[in-house]
């Protein structure tokens, strides 16, 4: 890790960590909750002392709860530990922090022990999700987008820097969800077969299921905004064999990290990526736990 500085945020863990707080936050739980949930997405780090992470992560739970009004005496007390036993300057120390800056630390963290033993022990009204995400995709539809030298229109570009009409496709890519489901019943994620190869046209549902190979992107999220802006059109419908997706693609974990975090399904749409992967063989379906999602043929996984 190493210790970049005296403040709570100068490294990266600290400065993911926020964010992904803040994203939390955003669900309509009380504090202990949110906290079991942001445990459970940093479980070695919230849990086992001898991480170097361990006594930043909740040093920086604490200072964010309370900035945004979340009450837990959980994450309160903890934060108190650890400041008054000092086992945050011993890993500062550890990792090199000279006197001087582990002194500023220190008035750092003396502050933040000021705020927390002072903050209301009842949250703040907040800003959270009403409802959970709704789908915007169903397991087994087939959706083709938009492709230009193999990649999908990219979602986050701004309107100022992306000129739709100066943007010409020169191909499809097809995607598939097998699987589908909401974090902690709010946050919606997708787990996506994505074709390895553009097409020129869009194929007939007899091609989707006996040609091309297909790849097991990770997980991701998709809204309803990033599902209009990549263009995302629903072409067919298949149904999914539980049993043959299972024997294909074994051992899949949720998408839970990737929904908490905001991951989007376009990490999986590049198509450059996939075609530098080229060569390798399709996963061995007769083998334990898989090295090369891949597969020829979406029939492979249909009833």
């Amino acid at each position: 890790m190493g210790a970049w500085g005296t403040s709570l945020y100068s490294n990266d863990f600290a400065a993911d960590l926020r964010s992904l707080i803040s994203a939390v936050a955003r669900l309509p739980y009380d504090g202990d909750r949110l906290a079991e949930i942001i445990c459970s997405t940093e479980r070695s780090a919230s849990e086992d002392p001898s991480d170097e992470y361990h006594t930043i992560f909740w040093l920086v739970l604490a200072d964010q709860f309370e900035k945004k009004g979340i009450a837990s005496a959980r994450v309160c007390a903890k934060a108190i530990s650890i400041i008054y036993s000092e086992s945050d300057t011993a890993v500062m120390a550890s990792l090199g922090m000279k006197p001087a800056a582990l002194r500023k630390r220190e008035a750092t963290l003396a502050e933040l022990w000021d705020r927390i033993s002072a903050a209301p022990t009842v949250s703040s009204p907040r800003a959270t999700l009403k409802a959970p995400d709704p789908y915007v995709m169903d397991p087994g539809g087939v959706y083709s987008f938009p492709t230009l030298e193999d990649a999908a229109i990219n979602p986050y570009m701004p309107k100022r820097l992306f000129d739709r009409s100066a943007w010409n496709p020169d191909g499809f890519g097809l995607m598939v969800p097998v699987e589908r489901g909401r974090a902690f019943d709010f946050l919606a994620w997708y787990r996506m077969l994505v074709i390895e190869d553009a097409l020129p046209t869009i194929p007939s549902l007899e091609k989707i299921l006996s040609d091309f190979r297909w790849n097991l992107a990770d997980p991701g999220t998709c809204s309803a905004s990033h599902f209009k802006k990549i263009e995302i059109k629903k072409v067919s419908l298949v149904e999914i064999d539980p049993v043959k997706l299972e024997h294909t693609f074994p051992k899949r974990a949720p998408g839970t990290s990737q929904a908490v975090q905001g991951i989007s399904i376009v990490n999986g749409m590049d198509l450059r990526r996939l075609i530098r992967l080229k060569g390798r063989p399709p996963f061995p379906r007769n083998q334990g736990p898989f090295q090369w999602p891949t597969m020829n043929g979406l029939g492979m996984i249909v009833k």
